[in-house]
């Protein structure tokens, strides 16, 4: 019976993405973490060592981290189970998990602990509390911005972009430099953008007007003629050979196209910023970096961020929660701050963030943060689904902008009315 158990478990831990590990010494509880970025797990492994030796007669925490692209699935599959991660990241989707009851209520933690969440910024605190209850700790704040390649700039004379620019002055520019590699002969492109939601098109709809999710969450403008323009003007610059087009996109990160110089600039993400300043590009020094080009209405980035959230199942929450505690503390999300992989979602961390910066100026990404606007999702990606399968079929060139992003903005909405009613 044993061996079958072992079996089971190993099974399930392989699903998950998780190596077997060492076991604990007697008596020491096992807890472990999952997460996706390979770029963050490093610095986090750092707090979870020093966790471990604070804690090394009672508990041992492990990192299991699962690619982004398998790592809801995998969530969904063990999270119900006393076979799932004690702690996970946590975003979003947060409303889905709690719905399905397993998240476990950090209130009764916070409350016996006298654990004061002013410590957070507020609007990050907000974000993973549902219902009246607190279901996460506020980890870090991401932002969207623009990096440039001064060198390609440079290159084909072609002036560098300034503060106040707007969209109209980004296809200026992006047609100079078309012309100067279309002359060279170049396999370059002026423009690469990662075409999920969150780098692209989330930002542009927000700052024309037609925000993808209303801030109460029962709308969404993105069918309206102003939507439907945001969109076609995203695809206009694949059309007119101003950004690499859709199939290379959909298979080739546009932060990896930009930091191999390929491309002028990238929309880009503040979770990239650590692979910007330690690329080859940054330590030449050649990575400009600015806000995003002003839309119709202004040039604010959406913003979101993660948070620590405990296992229902859990057996051992106690040390879950002391584990959730240490991660997010001052000294935990310094060390990150210090190690640029994230903005942290404490005021009194933050100040270390763009000082560790030596290559790329940080200071941008902050700036960024101030004027930001929520990311726009309810957690409950069914409802958002037919819209963005319709705006990857209209960047794939499928279907007309008109006749794809109209019809997937009108069954979300009524996915919408049937959610909130």
């Amino acid at each position: 019976m044993k061996k079958k158990l072992f079996s089971a478990f190993t099974v399930l831990a392989l699903a998950f993405g998780l190596s077997p590990a060492q076991p604990a010494s007697a008596g020491v509880q096992e807890i472990t973490i999952a997460l996706w970025d390979e770029v963050q797990a490093p610095v986090i492994q750092q707090t979870i060592d020093k966790f471990n030796n604070l804690y090394k007669s009672k508990y041992k925490a492990t990192i299991v981290r699962t690619p982004w692209g398998e790592f809801w699935n995998k969530l969904d599959a063990s999270l119900p189970t006393t076979k799932g991660p004690d702690v996970t990241w946590m975003n979003v989707f947060l409303p889905k998990y709690v719905n399905g009851k397993t998240l476990e209520p950090l209130d009764p933690f916070i409350k016996k602990d006298g654990m004061k969440l002013s410590q957070y910024i507020p609007g990050r605190v907000a974000a993973f509390n549902y219902g009246g209850s607190q279901y996460a700790l506020p980890k870090g704040m991401d932002a969207v911005f623009v990096a440039y390649n001064k060198a390609i700039f440079k290159k084909y004379n072609v002036t560098l972009p300034k503060t106040g620019w707007t969209w109209e002055d980004m296809v200026a520019s992006a047609t100079q430099l078309r012309a100067g590699m279309d002359a060279a002969k170049s396999t370059e492109f002026p423009i690469a953008m990662e075409l999920d939601l969150q780098p692209s098109y989330a930002n542009f709809l927000h700052q024309d007007g037609a925000d993808f999710l209303s801030l109460d969450k029962k709308t969404t403008l993105a069918g309206s003629a102003t939507g439907l323009g945001t969109i076609q003007k995203v695809v206009d610059l694949m059309d007119n050979k101003l950004m690499f087009p859709y199939t290379t996109l959909s298979e080739t990160k546009g932060t990896d196209l930009f930091i191999s110089g390929k491309a002028g600039l990238v929309f880009i993400g503040s979770w990239k910023a650590k692979v910007l300043e330690e690329s080859s590009l940054g330590k030449a020094k050649d990575i400009g970096l600015i806000q995003m080009p002003k839309g119709k209405l202004n040039n604010a980035s959406v913003a979101g961020g993660l948070g620590y959230a405990m296992s229902a199942k859990s057996s051992n929450k106690e040390g879950a929660w002391k584990l959730i505690k240490y991660l997010t503390s001052w000294g935990s999300m310094s060390n990150e701050a210090s190690n640029n992989i994230e903005v942290p979602a404490r005021a009194d961390a933050q100040r270390a963030y763009a000082s560790s910066f030596q290559n790329i100026d940080a200071k941008v990404i902050l700036k960024a943060l101030k004027t930001a606007s929520p990311y726009p999702h309810n957690g409950l990606p069914a409802t958002l689904k037919p819209l963005q399968d319709s705006v990857a079929v209209a960047f794939s060139g499928k279907s007309p902008v008109s006749t794809s992003v109209k019809k997937g903005a009108e069954d979300t909405q009524k996915l919408l009315d049937g959610a909130n009613k």
